[in-house]
């Protein structure tokens, strides 16, 4: 384990969604999955880490750590917690948090979806509705006219592949459509028309505005699939996958074509994003399974694997998966590239230090071999409801004692810290928190 430096060009920072820290929204399709008893121990999404009430403390927390950057989302069902109908009050509440973030300079990245909507729009079908790429389009026009001279980035739709196959492949997010390989293909199509629509309106819009610093992009899921073994069903299994759950995604939203099963459309001459952000967990190992409502594949996890290799999820801990799959996709899209989502549940903060510098280690590799990775944000600033898993998973940088709602920054957001204050990793730093590790 050895000292770096990082490039004074990557910056530094953390991602957070709203329905995960805020609290108190009633109208989200989260809430009534929560009703429903649809998450973890009867949890409920309502207090949360009460992020929306506690936001400046915990942007003072941010301006200790030293964070440059931060990726928030905005809660569709607190701008328009009924059909056609805009709340000021929410609208004012975000224009605020993003204003204190700009105050403090730190740059906000707004997501404009992340896994949760309004009821309204659950109940009309979500994604799979046809009218939903209206329904998204009309209220990104609200938001871009309210918060546009505030925010200049934007990602459209975070994670649309795992969105799409939690909610009608494996059925643990609302509708809870178990198997159900049509909907899967639906929702995805209509996400991907979204945001090539949001992705010409909020261009147009703000440089209607009088802004030419306007970024839109996209934060998918990448994960490093491996065939479980090498036998040729199992890998015919993992191309599958990768196809439904990857390159299906990228070729239209990057690309702005509708490939098979979504359609058959050439290369267009333009592309729809203006960074490629990736989030980035684990490595999965793909085995053969006959089944069409699982797109035939099952995800395992290596066999055998020592505690210090998996996370308090289960998850594999795998850093060269994020160089192999930054590589692939820069090379093939020529994109900037921002670690938009990359983090590690772990309760007793005994592997997120390491977590952290094995994956800064590999960003910083990628820069050296000249592709353009430009930021970095961290999963997550604060513990949060981790969707259908609740509160148990542990992620943040900082601890939430969901009793008292207090805030502590652990060791390793100590680190975090150093890192993004001193854009390296000293040898007094390694002798601090990776002594045990060395």
């Amino acid at each position: 384990m050895k000292a770096f430096k990082l490039s004074e060009q990557l910056l530094l920072g953390c991602a957070t969604a709203a329905t995960q820290i805020e609290g108190g929204d009633y109208h989200s399709n989260w809430y009534e999955w929560s009703v429903k008893g649809r998450i973890q121990n009867d949890e409920s999404t309502i207090v949360a880490a009460d992020h929306y009430n506690r936001y400046k403390e915990d942007i003072d927390l941010m301006v200790s750590m030293h964070q440059e950057i931060y990726r928030l989302s905005i809660e569709w069902s607190r701008i328009e917690p009924k059909e056609g109908v805009w709340s000021e009050e929410g609208l004012k509440h975000y224009l605020d948090e993003i204003k204190t973030l700009n105050a403090q300079s730190i740059k906000p990245l707004l997501t404009l979806h992340h896994f949760s909507h309004p009821q309204w729009f659950e109940a009309l079908g979500q994604w799979k509705n046809k009218k939903s790429v209206f329904y998204f389009k009309r209220f990104v026009k609200k938001v871009i006219e309210v918060l546009g001279s505030e925010v200049s980035e934007y990602c459209t739709i975070n994670e649309p592949n795992v969105f799409a196959n939690d909610s009608f492949i494996d059925g643990k997010y609302p509708p809870g459509d178990q198997g159900n390989t049509i909907g899967y293909f639906k929702a995805s199509k209509h996400m991907i028309q979204a945001h090539l629509a949001c992705y010409e309106m909020i261009h147009d819009m703000r440089k209607n505005m009088g802004f030419n610093d306007t970024k839109v992009g996209i934060a998918l899921h990448l994960a490093y699939m491996e065939p479980f073994k090498k036998t040729p069903f199992n890998k015919m299994a993992r191309n599958i996958l990768d196809y439904s759950f990857h390159t299906m995604f990228l070729n239209g939203m990057i690309e702005g074509r509708f490939t098979f099963p979504l359609g058959l459309q050439g290369k267009r001459t333009k592309k729809f994003c203006d960074f490629m952000g990736i989030n980035y967990y684990s490595r999965h190992f793909v085995h053969q399974n006959l089944n069409p409502t699982k797109l035939f594949g099952e995800v395992k996890v290596k066999d055998n694997l020592a505690d210090e290799q998996v996370n308090d999820l289960g998850w594999e801990i795998y850093p060269k998966g994020l160089y192999h799959l930054v590589k692939e996709n820069y090379e093939k899209y020529q994109l900037p590239i921002y670690i938009t989502e990359n983090g590690i549940p772990d309760a007793e903060d005994q592997k997120r230090a390491k977590f952290i510098y094995d994956h800064l280690l590999e960003v910083q590799m990628l820069i050296d071999e000249g592709i353009d990775v430009q930021r970095y944000y961290h999963w997550s600033l604060l513990d949060n409801l981790e969707w259908n898993d609740g509160y148990g998973p542990r992620f943040g940088l900082i601890e939430v004692n969901y009793d008292t709602l207090e805030r502590h920054i652990r060791e390793s957001g100590h680190f975090y810290a150093e890192i993004c204050q001193s854009k390296a990793i000293t040898e007094p730093m390694l002798q601090q928190y990776l002594k045990q590790t060395r």
